[in-house]
């Protein structure tokens, strides 16, 4: 594996780290936080009112994108490797990817989406998804499994 590879890889770690702490963050951090991160509204209401849809739907989130983060380590073998390691990476690789081309697709007709802050997203969603490309294109080689 070449090092412009695991940097991708470590990249795609840093930004999975940096979103379980983000929404584990949104749990205690309430109302605004989930406003700050255009949170759809009736997940900062159920964080004003202390239902239970914004707690559970952020520790989810934080545990898909810590499930990305491992995925990820698990390319570079720093973790033992998961169940489904190549179909689980080119899944999350797929859905960071659409993710990141949300953007330019829905901008054109919903010109208020370009804004600094979905830019931003985009992006750091299609480092993502290129870091899970990576790291799956990199364990494909079936004789030495990770």
């Amino acid at each position: 594996m070449g090092h412009r590879s695991k940097l991708w890889i470590y990249l795609t770690m840093l930004i999975a780290a940096a979103g379980v702490v983000i929404h584990i963050g949104a749990v205690f951090g309430g109302a605004s936080w989930f406003e700050f991160f255009r949170a759809p509204p009736r997940f900062s209401t159920s964080a004003r009112e202390g239902t239970w849809l914004a707690p559970v739907a952020a520790l989810v989130i934080a545990a898909l994108m810590g499930s990305c983060g491992y995925y990820a380590a698990s390319a570079l073998k720093l973790v033992p490797r998961p169940p489904l390691q190549r179909p689980g990476l080119a899944v999350m690789a797929g859905a960071c990817l659409i993710r990141a081309l949300l953007l330019p697709l829905l901008g054109t007709t919903h010109p208020e989406l370009w804004n600094t802050f979905e830019v931003v997203a985009a992006l750091i969603w299609g480092c993502a998804g290129i870091g899970l490309a990576v790291a799956f294109s990199c364990t494909g080689n079936r004789a030495n499994p990770g």
